[in-house]
């Protein structure tokens, strides 16, 4: 499937992830692709803030599991609520009791490109 370069224009995607050049790398793949990075932030707390945020709202978000203070499955099961699309890159399996709750939502396991990332992110918006 074809997708344009700017496959995310306008949108602003929300980067979680602890390791600061993977986050660095993954928040560059969405500004070429025409997005806005909220973030990047290594923590749940810090996630949480900009989630809550009013200036702007979150479109997508992308995000590691396992974050500087601890898990990411709540914020997975807050963004999924909301109707966020989300994607996962994590370095670790997520239960499989976990991913059978959540089906539709990519989960890519370290290392990924940033740009799999990024349109695996625009296909989940565009359902």
């Amino acid at each position: 499937m074809y997708m344009s370069s700017k496959r995310l224009e306008g949108r602003h995607v929300l980067v979680v992830e602890d390791e600061m050049f993977i986050a660095y790398d993954i928040a560059y793949s969405i500004e070429e692709a025409g997005g806005f990075v909220a973030g990047p932030v290594p923590s749940l707390k810090r996630a949480r803030m900009l989630i809550e945020d009013d200036t702007f709202e979150i479109d997508g978000a992308i995000l590691d599991m396992n974050l500087l203070d601890g898990r990411a499955e709540s914020l997975v099961l807050e963004l999924h609520e909301r109707s966020i699309p989300l994607v996962v890159n994590t370095a670790e399996p997520l239960p499989l009791s976990f991913q059978a709750r959540l089906p539709d939502i990519p989960v890519f396991s370290k290392p990924t490109m940033p740009e799999t990332l990024t349109a695996a992110l625009q296909e989940q918006m565009m359902r």
